[in-house]
């Protein structure tokens, strides 16, 4: 159990210099690439709030926000400066609602699970199914979420910028606090000591939250691959808070995606 909370630890310093670096663009790896446009849409008389977020999002996600320019972004699209600004005041009011849709998208994966009518280890189980594959699905998004944090952790920002990032951490905070609950829950209808379950939950993240930087899908079926993948993740997070996985429910949570 030790082990196993150093070894996350661990993992969770890497995960937060590499956002941060991804961050602040300050990074020797990390070389600047022109966004590659996922097809042109010019022919469209308006783009949508959607398009932009998710242009947006691969862009902050290639380059780092310092990195990242709005010129970027209306290149991917196939749009103009103007488009984007209609939508967005500045590059930061986009980062935020890059940021915002990117709790939105968790949130609405892993709150039925949370709120599913089951045993507290069938429920840890679906939410860290759910939470593992939506950061895999929509990895922009999750990358955005990271680089977030280490802007919010480095104070890299004006006082109302950083007014607004703490309201977006506390948002996080309130997901995290879900798998916190769940967790501890199994634990004690399990009679297993878990210690601290804010270093539990924060562990048990870490693990799932790893794919953000190392995932690139290897596949055709990207879904069947993520599916995979997601399991082995939380088959071992699982296990390292002394939990048997449930293969059966598992199995069945996979069965109705």
């Amino acid at each position: 159990m030790t082990t196993y909370r150093v070894v996350c630890s661990l993992l969770f310093n890497v995960i937060f210099e590499q956002s941060a670096a991804l961050s602040s663009g300050q990074t020797q790896n990390l070389v600047y690439k022109p966004p590659q446009r996922p097809g042109d849409h010019r022919n469209s008389a308006n783009k949508s709030g959607d398009q932009i977020l998710i242009c947006a999002a691969e862009c902050f996600k290639e380059n780092g926000f310092a990195a990242t320019s709005i010129d970027d972004v209306a290149h991917m699209l196939g749009a103009t400066k103007g488009m984007i600004y209609h939508h967005f005041r500045s590059k930061i009011d986009l980062f935020f609602a890059v940021y915002r849709r990117g709790m939105e998208i968790n949130f609405n994966a892993t709150e039925p699970e949370a709120n599913a009518d089951t045993t507290p280890l069938t429920r840890l189980a679906g939410m860290g199914m759910a939470h593992a594959v939506a950061l895999m699905a929509h990895q922009p998004f999750q990358r955005v979420l990271a680089q977030g944090v280490a802007m919010h952790q480095t104070g890299s920002t004006t006082a109302a910028q950083r007014d607004t990032l703490s309201e977006l951490i506390r948002t996080r905070d309130t997901y995290e606090a879900l798998f916190r609950k769940t967790i501890e829950e199994a634990a004690i209808d399990l009679g297993i000591d878990i210690g601290d379950p804010s270093l539990a939950s924060k562990s048990f993240l870490a693990v799932l939250n790893s794919t953000v930087f190392w995932y690139s899908p290897r596949r055709k079926n990207a879904r069947a691959e993520q599916m995979m993948l997601a399991e082995e993740l939380v088959n071992y997070a699982l296990r390292g808070l002394g939990m048997t996985p449930p293969q059966s429910a598992i199995e069945d949570w996979k069965r109705k995606q």
